[in-house]
């Protein structure tokens, strides 16, 4: 199939409906800062809530201390995945100043509104996202059989 054929294709395939208005793309924004924001407060309210530090003093016991130590496991990976969540919340918004928001990473095509609506940090469509992650298990997969017939 031809270059012109194929832009063709992938026109008949997007709606009209959506390609983003200016009023929406201020709207993603707003979403996307609020919810920066928000994130933000959380980590900072977990942090002073949690006054995570470890003082030999405070702890009588061993049970003490495993209580401590889960505990602040816990808040670790919830404050991990905030601030993974913020890294791409930012991508986003970076992509704002190029005019790229709504727009998958691997393929160029418009991102429905409706994923954008769940997520308006979605780098990806549904469909290049899914084929990423069955790459990624077959590559998964090709690894650990290789270190399987490495060692038989």
């Amino acid at each position: 199939m031809d270059a012109a054929a194929k832009n063709v294709d992938v026109a008949d395939s997007i709606e009209t409906s959506d390609v983003l208005s200016v009023d929406e793309l201020h709207d993603f924004k707003t979403k996307l800062l609020r919810k920066k924001y928000e994130l933000i407060e959380q980590s900072r309210n977990m942090i002073d809530s949690n006054k995570i530090c470890l003082d030999a003093n405070d702890m009588k016991d061993e049970i003490d201390l495993a209580s401590v130590t889960i505990e602040h496991e816990l808040t670790f990976r919830l404050l991990d995945r905030s601030r993974k969540l913020l890294r791409e919340i930012n991508h986003a918004l970076a992509k704002f100043e190029t005019g790229d928001f709504g727009y998958c990473e691997g393929t160029g095509e418009i991102i429905p509104k409706k994923r954008l609506e769940l997520a308006p940090w979605a780098r990806h469509s549904v469909e290049h996202k899914q084929n990423l992650e069955i790459r990624k298990r077959l590559l998964k997969q090709s690894k650990s059989d290789d270190l399987a017939s490495a060692f038989s």
